[in-house]
């Protein structure tokens, strides 16, 4: 398949798009009954606010005790690490420090079990004995002063930091306490608060509602205005889900279907206006061969009689400087130019027919290499002499061809080095013939490529595009059973892939699609 087209649904898209969204709109009605369910929500959100008020006091009340709990805890960790000091300190000095390890290790075991009942209980104020036991253990293996003394320290450490943890459970006590009786003044308070927030809020939600119903229905009502005068720009925006919403995708939709069909329209008109040029152009070329051609005909025959004269009358060496060949070369190259514009420019039949897609190629590039644009630039040709012949409108391809030539040579005209180059290939495919137009040229950036087939977008300044000639493209090879795609790179070149229909089989199904 060379082309993709979109199916077109039956009925109106606005109606369609508006029937879609119905199941998932709230009406007018429906968010009256929601904003009555939500009052009623709202008085019992106040009475379960009270109880949970009360709960959170009750919460709060139960922390406190806890965290006595906790600092009772911790003193008696903190005496277990003094027991624990107090142990060691005799035996520093004594002669026999292996009698006494089973005081140290007693007292040891009950800091132990303190810890963990600590950590059982309350885990956030849990601590680590793990230097503590380190120490123990190079104690028990060697009971020097040395390996004492670092006990110590690991014992002494780890009282400061139950210190520092009874100190934190202090503070968090002293704060529960002002939060509970901060707390219970205010409930009172906020309960009466929400009462009258509630009424503020009902209050300001309906005048907020119509007064954005009054906005929105004033939008619309000047986007349709501004539709029937021409404009379609962006869309409305849609904030809403109700029956003022589905009517503002409805006008979005007919917005959006008119412009589309006015932009085919547009192009439709482009082809008409490029095939009345084209014939205007051919009715002028022919006037323009008859005109010059009765006198080129004149000059050509004037230099064949000086030459016979020549001939005749100088004998060998004579006459050098009289060249009347180079009369006739040159009128024989004005008499080809003329006609090949007139036989480019000649009107050529509407209805869809078996053509030469190289023969096209050659008589275009034939004609456009009289553009002073394509003077700096080398054209070549790499024609596949195999190719089977396409099927389409030949004015049709030939606008194809020219346009794209066109861009090339834009696209080269500031690019000096490289030498700028225009390559035409064409091969044969499987079930179509590809023909490949590519430049050295300045090439496209990624959001340009994006929209290279949107009509009426353009990067060339004002007066030199419209911003038709790629669209038109891309509309021409949809309806001949074609496709063009195109790959660029910023500052390398640019590569457009045009495929043709090779039979009418595929003409038809594009043209029916």
């Amino acid at each position: 398949m060379l082309t993709s087209t979109a199916d077109v649904g039956g009925g109106h898209p606005a109606m369609s798009g508006a029937s879609a969204i119905t199941g998932h709109a709230l009406s007018v009605r429906a968010k009256g009954l929601i904003v009555i369910g939500l009052l009623v929500i709202y008085a019992m959100a106040i009475a379960v606010f009270a109880l949970h008020q009360k709960n959170l006091l009750l919460h709060d009340f139960q922390e406190i005790q806890q965290s006595q709990e906790i600092d009772s805890v911790l003193k008696q960790v903190d005496m277990a690490v003094f027991h624990s000091v107090m142990s060691i300190i005799p035996n520093i000095n004594a002669t026999d420090r292996e009698a006494g390890m089973q005081f140290i290790l007693m007292y040891h075991q009950r800091l132990v079990n303190k810890q963990e009942e600590l950590t059982a209980r309350m885990p956030q104020y849990s601590f680590s004995l793990k230097s503590v036991n380190a120490a123990l253990t190079e104690v028990t293996a060697n009971p020097s002063r040395g390996n004492m003394d670092q006990l110590i320290r690991e014992l002494v450490r780890t009282k400061n930091e139950i210190s520092r943890l009874a100190e934190k459970s202090e503070k968090n006590r002293d704060q529960l306490s002002r939060n509970y009786h901060t707390k219970s003044d205010s409930v009172a308070m906020t309960a009466l608060f929400f009462g009258v927030l509630g009424l503020t809020s009902l209050g300001a939600i309906t005048w907020l509602f119509f007064r954005r119903l009054t906005n929105d229905l004033g939008s619309l009502q000047k986007r349709a205005l501004d539709i029937v005068k021409g404009y379609r720009g962006d869309a409305l925006p849609i904030r809403r889900h109700d029956e003022v919403g589905q009517l503002m995708k409805a006008v979005n939709s007919m917005a959006s279907t008119l412009d589309k069909h006015e932009k085919e329209l547009m192009l439709e008109r482009q082809k008409y206006f490029h095939q009345e040029k084209m014939a205007a152009i051919g009715a002028l070329a022919a006037g323009v061969a008859h005109e010059i051609g009765n006198p080129i005909a004149a000059i050509s025959g004037l230099a064949q009689e000086m030459n016979e004269r020549r001939d005749s009358r100088c004998g060998p060496g004579e006459c050098e400087s009289c060249r009347p060949d180079l009369i006739q070369v040159q009128t024989q190259r004005l008499a080809a130019i003329t006609r090949e514009i007139s036989s480019l420019a000649a009107y050529q039949t509407i209805e869809p027919q078996l053509l030469d897609l190289n023969a096209l190629l050659r008589s275009t590039a034939s004609l456009l290499r009289y553009d002073k644009r394509l003077r700096r630039v080398a054209l070549k040709l790499e024609l596949d002499d195999q190719l089977p012949a396409i099927f389409g409108v030949a004015d049709q391809f030939t606008q194809v061809i020219m346009n794209l030539l066109i861009n090339s040579m834009d696209a080269l005209e500031d690019v000096s080095d490289p030498t700028p180059v225009i390559t035409l290939t064409t091969h044969a495919e499987a079930q179509c013939a590809r023909l490949t137009v590519q430049d050295n040229g300045r090439g496209m950036n990624e959001k340009t490529l994006s929209r290279a087939f949107e009509a009426f977008y353009t990067t060339k300044p004002v007066g030199k595009g419209t911003g038709l000639g790629l669209s038109l493209c891309y509309s021409i090879m949809q309806k001949n059973g074609g496709s063009i795609s195109i790959d660029s790179t910023l500052g390398t070149g640019t590569s457009v892939q045009v495929f043709f229909a090779l039979t009418e089989v595929a003409f038809n199904e594009a043209n029916t699609a």
